[in-house]
């Protein structure tokens, strides 16, 4: 019985391959290009994306076959498929590096990276990822019109970078770890320096010194506090710390 219901489920597979034999007996990759574009114009993605890789492993040496490739990737993007999208981009990136779609692909592997960067608190290594991402973007191609909005991002990326370190270094503070706190806050003020985060790490340090009797560099950075956001919520904050201090 096993052996017969086998059988037929196997003429039932078969006829199911010569019928999509059949009807892509009169197609091209012009029409399955066109398709897939049909397809995404109407929002259709999933579909789209699967016209689209069509076109791609029926007609490899097609010169549509390249641009379906990164069309595929992004309908995936369109629907939130991104590890699909990013696999896509990744056998486009290793097939043609010499294309002149690839700029545009680093671009959209990396947003698809972006798109999966979770809230503070969470794994910052996507975060990084993504930076990295964007970082090889615009070193490879400087003059491409995807440099600004991925420095842009870079940007943003860096906040939530320094935010992830704020929030281990006021966990280490909590638990009177003033050193491993300064640790983290340095990490924050070297390499984040830039981002908003910069001001209350500069606070944070001079908190922690303060607290582990390092009067030096405590003024050290109140030093650079006072310099870099003079007019910042937590230079004020710092003031009426050092001055407590000085007066007690």
């Amino acid at each position: 019985m096993r052996l017969r219901s086998s059988f037929f489920l196997l003429f039932a597979l078969l006829a199911g391959c010569a019928s999509e034999k059949e009807s892509l007996k009169n197609t091209n990759a012009d029409r399955l290009f066109a398709k897939g574009n049909m397809l995404l114009k109407h929002e259709d993605y999933s579909e789209a994306a699967e016209a689209f890789n069509q076109v791609e492993s029926l007609f490899p040496y097609s010169s549509k076959a390249p641009v379906s490739q990164i069309l595929a990737a992004y309908s995936n993007f369109l629907a939130a498929n991104y590890m699909d999208a990013t696999r896509e981009l990744d056998i486009f990136m290793r097939y043609h590096s010499s294309h002149q779609l690839m700029p545009y692909a680093l671009y959209l592997r990396a947003m698809c990276i972006y798109m999966q960067v979770a809230s503070v608190g969470r794994d910052a290594r996507i975060a990084q990822d993504a930076k990295q991402a964007f970082i090889e973007l615009v070193n490879r191609f400087p003059d491409s019109i995807y440099y600004e909005d991925s420095m842009r991002k870079i940007y943003v990326l860096d906040g939530i970078l320094a935010a992830h370190e704020m929030l281990i270094g006021r966990f280490y503070q909590q638990k009177s770890n003033s050193l491993s706190a300064i640790g983290r806050y340095n990490f924050v003020v070297s390499r984040f320096g830039h981002t908003n985060q910069a001001p209350e790490a500069y606070y944070r340090i001079v908190e922690c010194c303060l607290q582990e009797g390092l009067q030096q560099e405590a003024e050290g950075a109140y030093s650079a506090l006072k310099s870099k956001f003079p007019n910042d919520k937590w230079k004020e904050k710092a003031d009426s710390l050092m001055t407590t201090k000085n007066h007690g």
